[in-house]
């Protein structure tokens, strides 16, 4: 099977709400064809499916439960024949009954139940994997023999200094799944591609997930608007200010779609260049999030707002917590490392002390 990356695949039975959000997607991303599938009880639901998959699909979404068309049919299955095909996959389900967790799998992308929220994020999903795609292909020598993923994805985001700092990011145990290893090896329906064809499809599928589930969803070397504010110990309030301050510090790259993300470092150098300039030195804090807090502070005049945690009285935070979505500092009483439930590479994260203790002896953590 050939990848040119060029179409989406849209999945539901009821033709009418697939119709309308296939015209949607139409409408924002012209690059792609989108075609439809509506399963019908008259044919054989993997065969139709992977002729309709087969013919250069980038991206496919699906509706969680396709019952109403085919009894027994849903959406996990075509889940799991993506992942077969290094396909990205996203899902969804519109019955409330049946809602999905937000929180998606590593190799699994979680759509939106809304209609408006979906049709920008299959957008932003298309053209994030369509970058890093056409990336590897401008740049054959990436698919060189001891090549790392980390040394790729630092290569594509113009930030080959980054490896290190990426590269734990890569170290999650369901990273090489057993499904990814018998894609590989074939067998007796091996793909036909080449060899370069199926490394560039292993390492566009690897690259844009841990990108965009693990690197830009848990901060460490990107920061998010909110998680900026947190790093700065402010307020979400003072993102507009903040935003303009940092504005050279943008992160610009794939599945960006718009958001204000920033890179960390391009942050501490000018952190550290506004320090320089008002003399104020980083000693006389007692955490680093507290000094920069001050400096910034200082920049803006003397009108940063506090985060609003009551332990520290808003002064210190310095990391996110992605559970509570909070500004948190490392006090013992404010948070916890916990370094098995982010990714390794997330060290812009702690786990806000309440939820930890609350949920850590039930989840045997």
């Amino acid at each position: 099977m050939s990848f040119p990356s060029q179409a989406i695949l849209l999945i539901d039975d009821r033709r009418d709400e697939l119709q309308s959000l296939a015209d949607r997607v139409r409408e924002r991303v012209d690059a792609a064809e989108v075609r439809v599938w509506c399963p019908r009880e008259s044919e054989d639901p993997s065969v139709a499916f992977a002729n309709e998959a087969g013919k250069g699909t980038a991206l496919v979404v699906t509706d969680y439960d396709l019952t109403t068309a085919v009894r027994g049919l849903f959406g996990p299955a075509v889940v799991a024949w993506c992942r077969n095909q290094f396909i990205p996959v996203g899902d969804f389900s519109r019955r409330r009954e049946q809602a999905l967790s937000t929180e998606p799998e590593l190799f699994k992308l979680r759509v939106p139940r809304s209609e408006t929220g979906a049709v920008s994020y299959i957008a932003r999903m298309f053209e994030g994997f369509r970058q890093i795609r056409e990336g590897i292909e401008k740049n054959p020598a990436l698919l060189s023999d001891g090549t790392s993923p980390a040394q790729v994805l630092a290569v594509l985001l113009g930030r080959e200094e980054m490896e290190s700092h990426l590269g734990p990011y890569f170290s999650k145990p369901d990273l090489f799944n057993a499904s990814l290893l018998d894609t590989l090896r074939g067998g007796e329906h091996e793909d036909p591609c080449s060899a370069a064809e199926k490394k560039t499809r292993l390492l566009t599928y690897i690259l844009g997930h841990v990108l965009v589930n693990a690197v830009l969803k848990y901060p460490g070397p990107i920061l998010a608007e909110r998680q900026l504010c947190a790093y700065l110990a402010t307020s979400p309030e003072n993102i507009e200010k903040v935003a303009e301050l940092f504005a050279h510090a943008r992160y610009e790259g794939p599945f960006n779609g718009g958001a204000k993300l920033f890179w960390r470092d391009d942050v501490d150098e000018a952190v550290e260049e506004l320090s320089l300039h008002w003399g104020i030195d980083d000693a006389r804090y007692e955490s680093f999030g507290e000094y920069h807090r001050a400096v910034i502070d200082k920049a803006l005049g003397g009108s940063l707002a506090k985060h609003g945690c009551e332990r520290c009285d808003g002064v210190k935070g310095g990391f996110w917590c992605p559970f509570t979505e909070r500004a948190v500092c490392e006090r013992s009483d404010c948070s916890s490392t916990a370094s098995s439930w982010v990714p390794s590479g997330a060290d812009a994260c702690r786990v806000e002390r309440g939820f930890f203790d609350e949920w850590s002896p039930i989840l045997g953590l």
